[in-house]
C-alpha cells in the first residue's frame, strides 16, 4: 500500500470523527426517546432522552479516537518501504 494512500485513510478517518460521534449520538436519541416513552414526566423524558444520546456519541467518540490513534500502526505493516529504506533491502550484486 503507498504511504500516500495511507496517510490518506488516516486524514479521512479523522475527518469522519464528527459525522461518527453525530450519528452515534443520534441514534442513542432514537433508542433513549423509545425509552424515555414510558416516563410519566416530559421532563424526565427529555432527560432519559438527552443522556442517551450523550452516551451514546461519546461512546462512539471514544472508540473512534482510540481506533484512530492505532491507525497509523495498523497502517504501517501494509505500507511500501521508504525509499531510502528500500534500497538497503536489495541485496548488492558485490
Amino acid at each position: 500500500m503507498p504511504r500516500w494512500f495511507t496517510h490518506l485513510l488516516v486524514v479521512g478517518g479523522w475527518l469522519l470523527t464528527p459525522g461518527l460521534a453525530w450519528a452515534a449520538s443520534y441514534f442513542g436519541l432514537w433508542l433513549s426517546a423509545g425509552v424515555a416513552l414510558h416516563l410519566r414526566s416530559p421532563l424526565g423524558m427529555v432527560v432519559a432522552a438527552a443522556a442517551g444520546a450523550g452516551l451514546a456519541g461519546l461512546g462512539a467518540l471514544v472508540f473512534w479516537v482510540r481506533f484512530m490513534r492505532r491507525l497509523p500502526h495498523l497502517l504501517s505493516h501494509h505500507m511500501a518501504p521508504r525509499a531510502s529504506e528500500a534500497h538497503r533491502a536489495v541485496p548488492t550484486g558485490d
